[in-house]
């Protein structure tokens, strides 16, 4: 895929055996922007804190983005560092807002969005995940997701 031009993106699932940190780190050269979650990138990298994390996996990937639930999401593309706060939503149900972040992201970052205004899409489409019960309720709603993208300054 790279010889063709094309980036690629990696969001891992959990393991709770810890058993493929290495085949992962193998992994992560050939990608461009990785996904994980705190917990997934503190067992990664072998850390306890999100702040190594972010340090070590950037060493891996261009541009590493943790996802750190209510407390939102940090990215490292270089030597920038990037936050984005989580939304002041009170969450129905969290179930699919960690995919909905990616999906997010991944919209601005294949339209050439600069990383931060990335990030933040992404944590408003994780925002709007949580609004409805299921993965993708809150989308299926034109006028709830319009009003909610508009309402947090992301329409």
């Amino acid at each position: 895929m790279k010889q063709s031009g094309l980036t690629t993106s990696l969001d891992t699932n959990d393991d709770p055996e810890n058993l493929w940190a290495a085949d992962v780190k193998d992994v992560l050269k050939s990608v461009d922007v990785f996904l994980p979650n705190e917990q997934e990138a503190c067992r990664l990298a072998g850390v306890r804190d999100v702040e190594s994390a972010l340090e070590s996996l950037s060493r891996l990937v261009s541009i590493v983005v943790i996802k750190c639930g209510a407390q939102g999401a940090v990215a490292k593309h270089g030597s920038k560092r990037f936050s984005v706060p989580a939304l002041p939503v009170e969450p129905v149900d969290t179930v699919g807002a960690g995919d909905s972040f990616n999906a997010g992201f991944l919209h601005k970052f294949i339209q050439g969005s600069a990383v931060q205004d990335c990030l933040e899409f992404g944590i408003a489409c994780a925002g709007l995940s949580t609004t409805r019960t299921g993965g993708t309720e809150a989308f299926r709603d034109h006028q709830h997701r319009e009003s909610f993208l508009h309402h947090h300054g992301r329409a």
